[in-house]
């Protein structure tokens, strides 16, 4: 087992040289404005009632964070996983009308949605776009079921428009939220909420009643993985009103390994930089002994507080769903 676990890896803030963002506003930013022809995207293998579909209005993100999976989608288009994916940000203007065409004719049935599963829908680019309010009206209208997934306090802004949902399908808002500690949030993820304003958001979205939980992920090893620091993050879910947390534990994909190592090596404290690499230059996740130990300690904490498992909580909102639909059909 990883010796790490036991102690405390924090670094000082002096440490940390946050990687450079784009300047406030959009400087710096280029939007590529496409018509897209398809929004949905159906999963392979996806259990019928399940999480079957994807929906991502944007591709690159502002949220620049050093160790995101999608940096590999930049680079099929011929752009650049690194400062390009940060900068170069695909919009889909034509979102709302190619969604509602495409559920007209119930295309995901009892399925579920998941909105911003790639980069994130409520990116800086979205105050400007203003996608995802026509995008919530679409999903409440055909009654979809749907998750969002944000590391942003700017999904604020809908959640009117998420009260609304809520009330006419299952909603399920996931805050993707790994540490509490401001020295991880600005050494990886420069350009999100900080931390604070994540969990505030889920208590705002608690108390217009819409259902909301927390992807504890990623899980840092060696920056964010002690026990203690885990349970704090589990404790403020709970006391946030978080209904499940889902824990990941981090993977570096081999399109943004390069950028990540290299950001790891430029922004942070050398000893850190070490154990990072020795983990990932020829890896792509820790071992599965360790991932176990992460995500049951996080599991056990959070049943501590009653918030099951996320698949136990979508299971058991299915259930309740299909036993209101045998209601309706009896009437």
């Amino acid at each position: 087992m990883n010796g790490h676990w036991d102690t405390p890896a924090l670094f000082d803030t002096a440490e940390i040289a946050p990687p450079t963002l784009p300047a406030p506003g959009f400087q710096g930013v280029t939007f590529h404005e496409q018509r897209a022809r398809t929004l949905l995207n159906k999963l392979p293998g996806a259990r019928p009632g399940g999480m079957a579909w994807t929906l991502n209005p944007y591709r690159g993100c502002t949220h620049a964070c050093t160790y995101c999976f999608a940096r590999d989608g930049h680079t099929r288009l011929g752009l650049d996983p690194g400062t390009g994916f940060n900068t170069q940000i695909i919009v889909k203007t034509n979102a709302t009308g190619v969604l509602r065409r495409e559920l007209r004719g119930g295309k995901t049935g009892h399925d579920w949605v998941m909105v911003g599963t790639s980069t994130d829908c409520y990116q800086r680019g979205e105050g400007h776009y203003r996608l995802m309010p026509g995008i919530l009206r679409v999903l409440a209208d055909h009654r979809v079921n749907f998750t969002t997934t944000t590391k942003s306090a700017l999904l604020r802004r809908d959640i009117p428009l998420y009260a609304e949902a809520a009330r006419a399908a299952n909603v399920l808002v996931m805050t993707s939220l790994g540490s509490l500690d401001d020295r991880v949030w600005r050494a990886f993820e420069p350009g999100t909420a900080p931390p604070r304003a994540r969990l505030a958001t889920i208590a705002a979205l608690r108390a217009a009643g819409v259902p909301a939980g927390v992807l504890i992920a990623p899980v840092i090893p060696h920056a964010a993985d002690h026990p203690a620091a885990l349970d704090a993050l589990v404790d403020a879910c709970a006391d946030a009103g978080a209904v499940t947390v889902y824990p990941d534990v981090m993977r570096i994909s081999p399109g943004a390994r390069d950028w990540f190592l290299a950001q790891s090596a430029a922004h942070l404290p050398p000893h850190l930089h070490q154990r990072l690499a020795a983990s990932y230059t020829h890896h792509r996740a820790m071992p599965p002994p360790y991932v176990r130990q992460v995500t049951d300690h996080i599991h056990t904490r959070a049943a501590h507080h009653g918030m099951p498992r996320w698949e136990d909580y979508v299971l058991s909102v299915n259930d309740r769903l299909g036993t209101t639909n045998s209601r309706k059909r009896e009437h």
